[in-house]
């Protein structure tokens, strides 16, 4: 019989999407056991899938809590085959217009496991401090603009499992460390649209986020504008924040997503 049509490997292959699948709805990763009550297998298939998986880089495990999730590969591989929907590529019209607009500095992220990612920064055009953002670099979840406009999509249970595997502490005197603060925060996120980062991360900058859709199944995605917290005070705050929200308008259009 030729191999393609051997039903065992079909059978594994199925597993193996069935276990991705469910891997991609628990973005603060999930125990074996639970992965294998969900997914319907036998927790010593479930583990040799994901050994196979982890040993070619499409998952990760977490050394401490023992979680397992996807990694980026997935997404890159993804990225590959639909390069004409890549979010830098959409968004990046918009936020060049965003910072020339606002005059600020605004940083594109994507998210991987509790921390965010920069992917790309457009630098303010007048009169601004230098930011110590740079493309590559991590920052958490939890005390960013741009981390919050992303968990506040997730129910409150995903949002305690990304803060319970977070390394949580004050980066500066604004700086939540209590989860039931966050929690309230996020709804206010949810009620507008926008998530504001008051000197929370990095002492005299504020920033306001707006998260994106995720595409084609990729990490989820925020945008904001940082400026220093003399030139962001609450009335220019209201003022970007609108701008920023009407360039999210523009990138969903732009990826056929409806507003």
């Amino acid at each position: 019989m030729d191999k393609k049509e051997n039903p065992a490997v079909v059978q594994s292959v199925e597993r193996t999407f069935m276990i991705i699948e469910e891997l991609g709805r628990m973005p603060g990763g999930i125990a074996l056991g639970d992965l294998s009550s969900k997914v319907g297998l036998h927790k010593s298939t479930v583990h040799r899938l994901l050994t196979c998986l982890a040993g070619m880089g499409y998952v990760t495990q977490d050394s401490f809590t023992g979680r397992y999730r996807l990694s980026l590969k997935l997404f890159e591989v993804a990225g590959r085959a639909v390069n004409s929907l890549d979010i830098v590529s959409a968004a990046k019209p918009h936020l060049d217009r965003l910072s020339a607009k606002c005059g600020e500095a605004v940083h594109l992220v994507i998210r991987d496991g509790v921390d965010m990612i920069y992917v790309y920064k457009v630098d303010a055009n007048v009169n601004s401090i230098r930011m110590s953002s740079s493309v590559g670099l991590r920052i958490p979840m939890y005390c960013t603009g741009v981390g919050k406009a992303v968990l506040a999509e997730y129910a409150e249970e995903e949002v305690k499992q990304i803060w319970e595997t977070s390394d949580i502490r004050p980066l500066t005197a604004n700086t939540i460390t209590d989860l039931w603060v966050l929690q309230e925060q996020l709804e206010l996120v949810r009620r507008r649209g926008y998530a504001v980062d008051d000197e929370e991360n990095e002492p005299g900058v504020r920033c306001v986020a707006v998260a994106l859709p995720q595409m084609l199944g990729g990490p989820p995605a925020a945008y904001s504008v940082s400026a220093p917290a003399m030139r962001m005070r609450d009335e220019q705050l209201q003022q970007i924040a609108e701008m920023a929200l009407q360039a999210k308008v523009g990138i969903l259009h732009d990826i056929g997503v409806s507003p």
